[in-house]
C-alpha cells in the first residue's frame, strides 16, 4: 500500500492514499423478500454467505480502518432497483466486520449511488468502494 509522508512542524505523519476496491456479488435477496416474514435464520444465512463472498475477494484489512468511504453499486437483479439495496447493506457490514472501515454510520459512509446496468451479468452486482483517510466533513 502506498503512503504519503506529511511533515507538519516537528511531527511526521504517514497517510495512506485513497483506495478503490471493486467487488462482485452474486444474487442476493431483494429487500422485500429479506424482511417479509422470513425467519431470522434465513436472513442470517444470506448475510453470512455475502460476508464469505466479500471476504474471499478482499480479506481482512491489515492496517487501521479507513475514516470514510463511498459506494457505487452497479446491479442487474431481476427485481426493482430499490430492492437491490440489500447488496450495499451486506457490503458495508462486511467492510466493518473485516476491519476496512470504522463504522457504516452516516459519519463514515459518505455517499451511495445505486445504478441498474445492462453491462453487468444477470443476477450480479459490481460494488465499487472508495476508501479514504480524510475525515468526514
Amino acid at each position: 500500500m502506498e503512503s504519503l509522508i506529511l511533515r507538519t512542524g516537528n511531527v511526521i505523519a504517514k497517510m495512506r492514499k485513497n483506495k478503490e476496491i471493486v467487488l462482485t456479488l452474486g444474487k442476493v435477496p431483494s429487500l422485500n423478500s429479506f424482511y417479509a416474514g422470513s425467519h431470522w435464520t434465513k436472513r442470517k444465512k444470506a448475510k453470512d454467505a455475502a460476508l464469505e463472498t466479500i471476504k474471499s475477494q478482499l480479506g481482512h484489512n491489515q492496517g487501521a480502518p479507513y475514516n470514510s468511504f463511498r459506494v457505487t453499486a452497479y446491479v442487474r437483479y431481476r427485481y426493482d432497483l430499490d430492492n437491490s439495496i440489500i447488496a450495499v447493506k451486506f457490503t458495508s457490514d462486511a467492510l466493518k466486520a473485516l476491519g476496512w472501515i470504522k463504522d457504516d454510520s452516516p459519519k463514515y459512509f459518505r455517499r451511495l449511488l445505486l445504478v441498474w446496468s445492462e453491462q453487468i451479468p444477470k443476477d450480479e452486482a459490481k460494488i465499487t468502494i472508495e476508501l479514504s483517510d480524510e475525515y468526514p466533513e
